[in-house]
């Protein structure tokens, strides 16, 4: 792996969202040396309220979503292992590096080729997403706020949090109790949601107590038809309950007259309940900021 395969590792994740939606914006945060986030607020997209889901619309099997939720992981912290893999056209780059999450606090991807030396580091925050390429000495940082796409859509921490840790979620809320699972269209084992030009839908595996695939569908007049498709397996015992360690994440956008799919893979393994590890990351004022043009130009040239 070279380092410019590297480097389009550790930037891709966020910015393709933002190419997807053909945002223009600046994006960088150039404060230097300080927290990626502030304070967490609960968002733990478990059931907080009254876990009677009889009001859910359309339902033919209510215990279905019930079991879902009983069975997502009530663990606060996972640390672990991942062989991370990217797909783009012609390429395909695996990488060691390490998942580490606090609930409501941080999300955050680390690679470290064969084991030796962080080379990126990508971390999911409250209020912040922050991406760090450790061979150019450079990041790129940004609120949740700044992305229109994002904002309009719900697409924020609590989203996010939720599809790492294999739970259903409603876009721009922090929990997930009886009004959240009231806005949900229930079917057999599929559950949707229809929230402004996104379409969200969750399916459930044959045995109904635990998610299979959640897709996140954005339509737009002028840039066309965006995707992201998560998919889950390999499930095994951690803590109470089962955790998938394989997830996929899917990303195509046709904005931009671009047909452009991504693969991101991640097998995790070793995985504990680790919560001895600072929660968030501050950036050397050796590191420059760079701008989001420069990250898309980045995706757009892999090949």
């Amino acid at each position: 792996m070279n380092s410019g395969d590297i480097l389009k590792i550790a930037l891709v994740a966020m910015a393709f969202v933002v190419a997807s939606c053909g945002s223009k914006k600046n994006l960088v945060d150039t404060n230097k040396g300080v927290d990626a986030t502030t304070a967490a607020t609960n968002t733990t997209g478990k059931p907080t309220e009254n876990n009677n889901i009889s009001g859910a619309k359309n339902v033919t099997n209510a215990e279905m979503l019930a079991k879902v939720m009983a069975n997502a992981s009530s663990s606060n912290c996972l640390v672990a292992s991942i062989d991370f893999n990217l797909k783009s056209g012609s390429k395909d780059i695996s990488v060691d590096g390490k998942l580490s999450m606090k609930r409501d606090e941080v999300i955050r991807i680390q690679l470290v080729p064969m084991g030796l030396m962080e080379v990126g580091r990508m971390e999911f925050t409250q209020d912040s997403v922050l991406i760090i390429d450790r061979i150019h000495k450079q990041f790129l940082k940004s609120s949740y706020s700044q992305v229109s796409f994002l904002r309009n859509n719900g697409i924020d921490f609590n989203a996010l949090q939720a599809l790492f840790w294999n739970q259903l979620f409603v876009p721009g809320e922090k929990s997930f109790g009886q009004s959240q699972l009231e806005q949900l269209e229930v079917k057999g084992n599929q559950a949707s949601l229809q929230k402004g030009k996104m379409n969200y839908l969750w399916v459930m595996n044959e045995g109904m107590d635990h998610i299979d695939s959640a897709t996140a569908t954005y339509k737009s007049n002028d840039n066309g038809t965006s995707k992201m498709a998560w998919e889950y397996a390999d499930f095994k015992k951690f803590g109470e309950q089962l955790f998938p360690t394989k997830q996929n994440i899917a990303l195509s956008t046709k904005a931009k007259g671009t047909n452009k799919v991504i693969n991101f893979g991640m097998y995790l393994k070793n995985m504990k309940a680790d919560s001895k590890w600072d929660s968030f990351t501050k950036v050397s004022s050796k590191y420059k900021p760079v701008d989001i043009d420069h990250v898309i130009n980045q995706i757009l040239n892999i090949k």
